[in-house]
């Protein structure tokens, strides 16, 4: 398994600063307006703008128990909170893949699926010819996703896809040898 630290796969986990979080966690009108026309209440309008914001910076919905309370914080404030409440995992799963689908809408991007993999397929199959490291393979399947629009799936699924594909083209080399 390639390590992820190797690879520009986005990875929540670090703590941001007062500036990092401003300008990358700070709520334009637009997402303001977003994020109050699609929920009801204090608890959704923070998962809500956690997913907005999380999508547009990382390219993927994380787990929301991974997100850092100082980030949550931020949110808050800017959404009038003085206390939030954090559901973490807890969250409802119907809400959540609600919210998910109209960030993909709000954001114009598309889940990773079929037409996903086969780009990622493509990709890897001609960079791998050139190529040898995974973590850079990785990287370029990343920026693919990226470049078209599409969530990132799980760090473990490009792992293995791209490995995979990777020894697919390094037997192709090796058997016209």
């Amino acid at each position: 398994m390639t390590a992820i630290d190797r690879t520009a796969y986005p990875r929540l986990g670090l703590r941001l600063n007062h500036e990092e979080l401003g300008a990358r966690y700070t709520l334009t009108e637009t997402d303001r307006d977003f994020v109050c026309a699609n929920t009801r209440g204090e608890v959704g309008s923070l998962v809500l703008a956690m997913l907005l914001k999380t999508r547009q910076d990382f390219g993927c919905f994380p787990a929301l128990g991974e997100m850092h309370l100082d980030t949550v914080a931020h949110l808050a404030s800017q959404l009038g909170s003085r206390s939030p409440t954090w559901p973490g995992n807890s969250h409802g799963s119907t809400s959540l893949y609600r919210y998910q689908a109209a960030v993909r809408a709000h954001l114009s991007v598309t889940p990773y699926g079929d037409v996903a993999e086969e780009l990622v397929t493509k990709t890897t199959l001609e960079a791998a010819e050139a190529m040898s490291d995974p973590a850079d393979l990785i990287n370029r399947a990343v920026e693919t996703l990226q470049v078209a629009s599409i969530d990132l799936p799980a760090f473990s699924t490009l792992d293995r896809l791209v490995n995979r594909l990777r020894t697919e083209v390094h037997e192709r080399i090796a058997t016209f040898r």
